[in-house]
């Protein structure tokens, strides 16, 4: 098993790749853009820094968009997750 922080920035490596990925057929002018960098960005904080930008989120914007930053976070993780097991598999 990996160590949790090599797990963390292998997780971190697959979402920039992917990102990376979208960059090429996304409008990088839009809201839509930059709010899944935003979320990206959410997902490549350790855990303690991701409740604590979420908590600002939901101070600054509200608990409804704290809530669906995180579940986006979550899944775009869990994503990576699942990418990293079918590629060492």
């Amino acid at each position: 098993m990996l160590l949790p922080d090599r797990l963390n920035q292998r997780i971190a490596e697959a979402i920039k790749l992917q990102i990376d990925h979208e960059r090429d057929r996304a409008d990088t002018t839009s809201v839509v853009w930059r709010e899944r960098c935003e979320v990206v960005r959410v997902v490549m904080f350790s855990d303690t820094e991701r409740s604590v930008f979420i908590s600002h989120i939901s101070q600054r914007r509200g608990s409804a968009a704290a809530r669906a930053m995180q579940s986006q976070a979550e899944t775009l993780r869990t994503d990576a997750i699942f990418f990293l097991a079918r590629k060492t598999s």
